[in-house]
């Protein structure tokens, strides 16, 4: 029997055998893993993630790479990109190495090093992770939240990716997660309605007001690239 476990967030996984032997998949739609399979999408060569801004310059300037990052939704002074998907064009990453630091994102990935394999999931790549999981007999979908807070839009894709493991065990936080989803996928046009939810969560609202919008919009697409992002603990990279 397959197992799927949701966790809300990183904090809330409850001890790293849980993760041992397990597929994790890492959820930040607003907006560092939905940036992440964007740059990875434009031909990046890899994002390594960087838990403060410190050791985000150390690691640019050691892997003579480019600075990516943000601190509640403002670009970090001297940094090359903020963390908008919009920012990570092919012209500007291609065969770039990218440092990434993000309010919550970058801790969530880094919290999952006792799995076996780590994928980066947004709505971007969404049908592509799904398949990659399918037959996974242990798949734990991590959460990153907001500051230590539950997100509505982290929730969403977890319920869509944990929707699609039909023959599964689910926890409760997964079959909360799904119930989430349901209206969206049964709706007539699923990605406006999950447009519509970004606006309405914490996350969405952040951006509203500082006129990031369209960056909701770009969240809210539904797979714009068949790429499966994989987080190595051992390299520290990101790469396809």
């Amino acid at each position: 029997m397959l197992q799927t476990n949701v966790f809300l967030l990183p904090e809330l996984i409850p001890s790293s055998d849980i993760l041992s032997g397990s597929c994790s998949v890492v959820i930040d739609v607003l907006r560092a893993t939905t940036t992440i399979v964007t740059a990875l999408g434009n031909q990046a060569s890899s994002i390594i993630p960087a838990v403060t801004v410190e050791q985000a310059r150390l690691t640019a300037q050691r892997a003579h790479g480019m600075l990516g990052g943000e601190r509640d939704c403002i670009k970090l002074e001297g940094f090359d990109f903020g963390n908008s998907p919009a920012e990570y064009t092919r012209e500007l990453v291609e065969n770039q190495v990218i440092a990434l630091t993000t309010t919550n994102g970058t801790r969530a990935l880094l919290a999952c090093v006792e799995a076996e394999q780590v994928l980066v999931a947004a709505f971007a790549n969404c049908s592509t992770v799904s398949q990659r999981i399918a037959n996974h007999p242990k798949v734990n979908i991590i959460c990153a939240g907001t500051n230590g807070e539950i997100t509505l839009e982290d929730t969403l894709l977890a319920g869509a990716l944990a929707a699609r493991r039909t023959e599964s065990v689910f926890n409760d936080q997964a079959l909360l997660a799904v119930d989430l989803w349901r209206p969206c996928e049964q709706s007539g046009n699923p990605e406006q309605a999950i447009y519509e939810k970004l606006l309405t969560s914490r996350g969405g609202k952040n951006l509203q007001h500082v006129g990031m919008v369209s960056d909701i919009r770009l969240c809210a697409q539904l797979d714009t690239h068949s790429i499966l992002p994989t987080f190595s603990h051992l390299s520290n990279t990101i790469q396809l």
